[in-house]
């Protein structure tokens, strides 16, 4: 019975030019994410549906379409406190660190677009473990380092060439 509900569902799936071929034992009960999503009427203008992803876990950003609003969540769907973006702000970008889940700080999100486009020239920011810019920052293609503020700021007179001595910046710049 099993073997023909198998072949039954492949040949569903290639009659309808679908190429997903259930393997043995591959299904699971659905998660509460996936019960929160479908308990959601079909078509129910401004209801908020959560995304899960291909594990039936939570999606780290969740968005209320009608609204605009997002915030972060755990795994388990459980809110973030102070992640929430107002309308007009755009979708936040959850990050994840050491099992936490927030939002990604300006060094991080700096970070990530200088990768997108890596070049001479280019300087990608370095983040501690915390998100925020190391005070000491360095130029990959140069070999020229400098010391930033909190902001990520460059602070004017810190710039030292390749193989000179460096300012300590974390404790002289704070």
């Amino acid at each position: 019975m099993v073997t023909l509900t198998i072949i039954l569902l492949v040949s569903t799936a290639f009659a309808l030019g679908d190429t997903f071929v259930p393997k043995a034992g591959a299904i699971r009960p659905k998660t509460p994410c996936e019960d929160a999503r479908d308990a959601v009427p079909h078509g129910k203008v401004g209801a908020y549906i959560p995304t899960c992803d291909a594990a039936g876990q939570y999606t780290p950003e969740q968005c209320w379409g009608s609204t605009g609003y997002c915030w972060c969540v755990t795994s388990s769907g459980q809110n973030i406190p102070g992640t929430a973006t107002p309308p007009g702000i755009g979708p936040i970008i959850c990050s994840t660190q050491n099992g936490m889940i927030r939002p990604k700080t300006p060094c991080e999100i700096a970070r990530e677009n200088a990768l997108k486009k890596v070049r001479p020239g280019v300087d990608v920011p370095t983040c501690d473990n915390d998100g925020q810019y190391k005070p000491e920052q360095c130029s990959g293609s140069t070999g020229y380092c400098w010391c930033v503020n909190s902001s990520g700021q460059k602070i004017p007179g810190t710039e030292t060439p390749p193989g000179t001595a460096r300012i300590n910046c974390s404790t002289k710049w704070k």
